[in-house]
């Protein structure tokens, strides 16, 4: 008899929709993995993020209503034991001090 794992449920926080839907899509064809929801800003990542509890949060630095910054010591704040992994696009390391 096999047991079946949970699938990993993951919380995409980018102000870009196609990033978003690329990630979406990537996640899509993982058996192990599940999206659980999408954020378009800060703000919304972090209310994501106490209403679901995801196991990972691929987390945007540079948003509007929030940057992820923010938003990552939000929800470290409610949640210090949350898995977040910074996915962005800046073009620098000077967010990261």
């Amino acid at each position: 008899m096999t047991s079946v794992s949970p699938k990993i449920a993951v919380l995409v926080a980018d102000d870009h929709p196609l990033m978003r839907e690329g990630v979406a899509a990537l996640i899509s064809q993982a058996p192990d993995i599940r999206l659980v929801a999408e954020a378009s800003d800060g703000r919304q990542a972090v209310e994501l993020h106490r209403k679901l509890r995801p196991d990972v949060t691929l987390m945007d630095l540079q948003m509007p209503g929030g940057n992820g910054l923010d938003a990552i010591v939000a929800i470290r704040a409610e949640s210090p034991s949350a898995r977040i992994i910074v996915l962005t696009t800046y073009g620098g390391d000077a967010l990261a001090t």
